[in-house]
C-alpha cells in the first residue's frame, strides 16, 4: 500500500467545487413553548437546472426534518432533500423545514456551517446569507462601579506562595553573564528563546549577572528568586524548577520608559498540585505544529505541567500509526467523496490532516524542555467512528444489530469487546504509543458511551457468558481492565475520563478526570480514586463566556466568564486534597487559530491560579488586574485573547 504524506494528501484534488455563483440560504427561525422551527429557504441563483440535489450542512443541534423534508444524519452533518424529489429551476427556491426542541438556537454559533448543494454530478457552495437570530445583546461590565485594584508588587500569574519585596529596580540584563547548572539550562534556553535573544557564560563565573544554582533541598517544581542590584539568583532542585522560576523571571519583566527593569525582591514558591493540565481537542479540527509550540510556550509561562493531547474522536482520528496506515489515510480526512462525510463546518473539500511519528517527537521534546508532560488520549470504547470507518474489516461485527445514538448523534462509534479484532486493534495501537509517548500516563477517554449499545451482539453475549457478567456495561470495564494490564506492563498509568470509574473494574489508583461537576469529584475521591477536576461549568473553556448571542461557544454547560472560573474552587470544600486540576479547549467550534486564541484566554489563567496555588475566588479585583496584565503581555507577542471588558 502506498503511504502519502500530510503535505501530499493536502495537494490532492479529489473534488471540484463549482463556483461561478454560489447559492443563497436564507433561515428562519420560529419557537413556542413545545417546539422550535427551521426554515431553510434555498434559491437557485445559477443559470441551470439542478436535479436529483441534496443540501448538505452541519448542525449540533438534536432537530427531526419538519414538513415535506426528508432528512439523514451521519453526526453533525445533515442531508436534506425534499420528500417529493423536484428540480430547483433557475431562480427558484425550495423551503425545507426542521423541527426540535425550544430554545434550538440561542447564539450565532449554533447555526448550521459547511453548507452545500450535491448533485449526481456536482457539487456546489451555499452561502447562508440571511437569519432572524439576534445579533447581539449588552452584557454587564465586570466592574460596575468601575473600580480597578493594582496588582500586587510581583504581579505574578499565578500567584507566588511567599514574596518579600525590597526597594528598587534593577535593569533588565541585555546580555547578561550567566553561571548556571546543567538542569538549567533548558529553563535558559527557552526564556531566550521566548525573548529572541542570546546570552553567554562570562570567563569569571563570579561577574554572571545571572546565577542558576541547585538547591537539592527544594521540591520537584518549586524554586527560589532573589533579584537585587547585583544579581539575579535562581535556585532550584530540579530542571522543571527552574523552567518554573525562567517563567517568573519573564512574567517579572516590566518595561518603563523605554528599558525593561526588574523590581527587586525574593520569591520562594512550589505548587500546590502536582497535576495541572490544558486539554486541547486536535480530533474535531487538526491544530498545526506551530500552534501546539506556542501553546506549550503559553502553558509553561502559567505554570502548568500536564498537555493533554485529545488525539482520536468520531469526527477524525490524528496519530499515524504504522500497523494501521489505513488511519491516516482514511481516518484523518473528511470531505463530501471521503469516507467520512463533512463535519462541524469543514465543508465539502478534503480536510483534515494528522501527526506523524517525527512530529509527536517534536512536540513531546518542545513540552519535556519546557517541564511539560504529553499525555496523549486514545478515546476508547465510544467516539470510535474514525478508526471503525477507517479498518471496518477488523472494528465491525456485520451481525451487531444493537440500536443506540450518541450524544453527538453517531449511531456507529463504539468498539465491540466481543470481537477478537478489537484487542487485535489495541495492541498495536498502544504499543505504538507507549513508544512515542515517554510520559507516564495514556490517558483512553471511556466517556459517553451511549444507552443500548452491545445489546443486539452475539459476541458481546458470548463474552458475558464467559466472564459472568449480568450487565452489558460491565464489557466497557472488562475492555478498559484489559487495557490497563497492557499499559502496566509497560509502565504506563491508564488515566480516563469519569465513566471509566463505572463497573468497579479498574484499579483504585488509576486517575480521573471528573468532568461533570462537583458531585461526581466527591464520589470519585469517597471511592478513592486521585481526581484531576475539570467540572464543565467552569473548566470548558468552549463554553461561552456570556448569553450575548454573538459571544461564541456552546452552551449545555452554561456560560462562565473569567469571574467565575476564578471564583468558584476546582473542588467543593468537603474534599480534601485531590491529583490536580485541568482546563479543557474542544474543538468543535475552533476551526482556525484566532478562535482558539479568544476561546483560551483569558479563562486558562484561573486554572493556572488554582491549580499552583490551591487557592482563588476571594480577591477578584486583585486576580483582574493581574490577568489583564498578562493579556497585555500576550497581545505583544500576537495573542488575540478575548477582551475582559464588554466589546
Amino acid at each position: 500500500m502506498t503511504t502519502l504524506s500530510n503535505e501530499q494528501y493536502e495537494s490532492m484534488s479529489t473534488l471540484s467545487i463549482q463556483k461561478p455563483e454560489v447559492l443563497r440560504l436564507r433561515l428562519s427561525y420560529a419557537e413556542d413553548k413545545q417546539q422550535s422551527r427551521l426554515e431553510l429557504h434555498l434559491e437557485n441563483t445559477l443559470d441551470i437546472e439542478l436535479r436529483q440535489w441534496c443540501l448538505h450542512l452541519d448542525l449540533q443541534r438534536d432537530v427531526c426534518a419538519g414538513t415535506a423534508t426528508a432528512m439523514t444524519r451521519t453526526g453533525s452533518h445533515l442531508r436534506l432533500s425534499p420528500v417529493t424529489p423536484c428540480p430547483l429551476l433557475p431562480g427558484d427556491d425550495c423551503r425545507l423545514q426542521l423541527t426540535g426542541a425550544p430554545r434550538l438556537l440561542q447564539r450565532l454559533s449554533d447555526l448550521p456551517g459547511g453548507c452545500y448543494l450535491s448533485t449526481a454530478e456536482d457539487v456546489y457552495e451555499v452561502q447562508l446569507q440571511a437569519h432572524h437570530l439576534p445579533l447581539s445583546r449588552p452584557e454587564n461590565p465586570p466592574n460596575p462601579d468601575g473600580s480597578r485594584e493594582q496588582p500586587a508588587r510581583s504581579g505574578l500569574l499565578p500567584a507566588a506562595r511567599y514574596v518579600t519585596a525590597t526597594d528598587g529596580w534593577r535593569p533588565w540584563p541585555v546580555a547578561p553573564g550567566i553561571s548556571a547548572a546543567a538542569a538549567a539550562l533548558p529553563a535558559l534556553d527557552w526564556l531566550q528563546s521566548m525573548l529572541g535573544c542570546h546570552w553567554q557564560s562570562p570567563d569569571n563565573g563570579e561577574q554572571a549577572e545571572l546565577v542558576c544554582a541547585v538547591d537539592a533541598t527544594l521540591a520537584e517544581e518549586a524554586y527560589r528568586l532573589d533579584i537585587n542590584g547585583d544579581r539575579i539568583l535562581l535556585e532550584a532542585a530540579t530542571a522543571a524548577g527552574f523552567c518554573r522560576g525562567a517563567a517568573s523571571l519573564l512574567q517579572l519583566r516590566e518595561g518603563q520608559s523605554g528599558e525593561y527593569l526588574l523590581p527587586c525582591l525574593r520569591v520562594e514558591d512550589q505548587p500546590h498540585y502536582r497535576y495541572r493540565a490544558l486539554m486541547l481537542d486536535c480530533a474535531r479540527h487538526f491544530h498545526d505544529l506551530d500552534t501546539l509550540f506556542d501553546l506549550l510556550d503559553w502553558m509553561a509561562l502559567y505554570k502548568l505541567n500536564h498537555f493533554h493531547w485529545h488525539l482520536t474522536d468520531d469526527e477524525a482520528w490524528r496519530l499515524d500509526i504504522k500497523a494501521y496506515p489505513q488511519l491516516r489515510e482514511i481516518g484523518a480526512w473528511r470531505g463530501h467523496r471521503e469516507v467520512l462525510p463533512p463535519q462541524l463546518g469543514s465543508g465539502p473539500e478534503r480536510y483534515g490532516g494528522y501527526y506523524s511519528h517525527a512530529d509527536v517527537a517534536r512536540v513531546v521534546d518542545y513540552a519535556a524542555a519546557r517541564g511539560i508532560t504529553v499525555v496523549p488520549e486514545i478515546d476508547i470504547p465510544g467516539h470510535c467512528r474514525a478508526c471503525i470507518e477507517a479498518l471496518p474489516g477488523l472494528l465491525r461485527d456485520p451481525d451487531d444489530r444493537s440500536a443506540y445514538c450518541s450524544v453527538q448523534f453517531f449511531d456507529d462509534n463504539v468498539l465491540n469487546p466481543g470481537l477478537s479484532g478489537t484487542y487485535e486493534f489495541l495492541d498495536a495501537v498502544l504499543a505504538e504509543v507507549c513508544e512515542l509517548f515517554p510520559g507516564p500516563y495514556v490517558h483512553l477517554g471511556a466517556d459517553e458511551v451511549p444507552a443500548g449499545v452491545w445489546l443486539g451482539s452475539d459476541a458481546c453475549r458470548r463474552l458475558m457468558l464467559r466472564e459472568g457478567y449480568r450487565d452489558p456495561r460491565d464489557l466497557q470495564g472488562h475492555l478498559l481492565g484489559y487495557a490497563q494490564r497492557f499499559l502496566a506492563a509497560r509502565g504506563r498509568t491508564l488515566v480516563g475520563w469519569e465513566e471509566a470509574a463505572q463497573g468497579d473494574k479498574l484499579d483504585r489508583g488509576t486517575p480521573i478526570c471528573a468532568w461533570t461537576g462537583d458531585e461526581a469529584v466527591r464520589q470519585l475521591v469517597a471511592a478513592g480514586y486521585p481526581v484531576i477536576s475539570c467540572p464543565a461549568p467552569r473548566a470548558y473553556l468552549d463554553v461561552a463566556w456570556s448569553d450575548d448571542p454573538g459571544e461564541p461557544g456552546l452552551h449545555w454547560a452554561g456560560t462562565a466568564d473569567l469571574e467565575a472560573c476564578y471564583r468558584q474552587s476546582p473542588f467543593p470544600a468537603d474534599v480534601p486534597n485531590a491529583m490536580g486540576v485541568q482546563a479543557n479547549l474542544w474543538s468543535e467550534l475552533l476551526p482556525s487559530r484566532e478562535q482558539l486564541e479568544y476561546m483560551l484566554f483569558p479563562r486558562v489563567l484561573a486554572t493556572a491560579e488554582w491549580g499552583w496555588s490551591g487557592q482563588g475566588g476571594d480577591n477578584w479585583p486583585e486576580f483582574r488586574a493581574r490577568a489583564e496584565r498578562a493579556l497585555d503581555y500576550l497581545r505583544s507577542r500576537g495573542v488575540r485573547p478575548r477582551p475582559l471588558d464588554p466589546v
